[in-house]
């Protein structure tokens, strides 16, 4: 896993593809002016690659419940990258969608926005057509659907997420709030910091693959 790597290529991805944001003074804040698929998918993969470094630092510090919080914000910039190119250069009513809430949310305008968003179910069926090259993939749609429900109790504080930083050795059995002190653990949950990568390593291909980016995808592709 090379995470200096995963940047030069996420901002290979942003310079090829979209270029640079325009600073706007009146808001004191870099804005993208044109609303396009091309520039949500840039963004939502920058947030995914930074995502990767976020799980890396906790997982060291056996922050799991928050990893798990990262995670699943991760694979879903990495399911909506999957919708948002699924007919690219053709836009759906759902991309039209997707597009209007997800720019509506400024800096200015996110309080106020009465954008809706696309629902779960149409982003991942999107992804699994993607992938499999067919709408029938059960086994694929399951395994989605369960990852994405599994990480969402990290994300909304379950019970079963928020009893896993409970432990220690008898009679000193407390939660760890600080982080799992445990090496084991954190080896374990290393694992799903390098399907992370990975999963946004891929993603990064197929943008630039569906880009047009030729030599950016065979970089990537090399370096998987």
């Amino acid at each position: 896993m090379n995470l200096d790597l995963l940047s030069t290529f996420v901002e290979r991805l942003r310079a090829e593809s979209i270029g640079e944001p325009r600073w706007v003074e009146s808001k004191q804040v870099f804005e993208f002016q044109e609303q396009t698929v091309e520039v949500a998918v840039v963004l939502k993969l920058v947030r995914a690659a930074q995502g990767v470094h976020a799980l890396t630092l906790l997982c060291q510090n056996g922050l799991f419940v928050d990893m798990g919080a990262i995670y699943r914000c991760v694979e879903d910039c990495v399911s909506e990258t999957y919708f948002l190119l699924e007919r690219y250069p053709k836009r759906s009513s759902g991309v039209e969608k997707f597009l209007a809430h997800f720019f509506s949310k400024t800096i200015d305008g996110y309080l106020s926005s009465e954008e809706q968003p696309v629902s779960t179910k149409k982003i991942h069926n999107a992804m699994v057509r993607s992938l499999t090259e067919s709408d029938q993939d059960e086994h694929t749609k399951e395994l989605i659907t369960n990852v994405y429900k599994t990480f969402s109790g990290y994300t909304h504080a379950g019970y079963s997420h928020i009893m896993q930083m409970f432990g220690g050795t008898k009679p000193n059995l407390h939660f760890n709030i600080s982080g799992v002190p445990s090496r084991q653990q954190r080896a374990m949950h290393m694992e799903l910091v390098s399907e992370a990568y990975k999963s946004v390593l891929c993603a990064i291909a197929y943008a630039a693959q569906t880009l047009g980016l030729e030599q950016l995808r065979s970089d990537v592709v090399q370096a998987c």
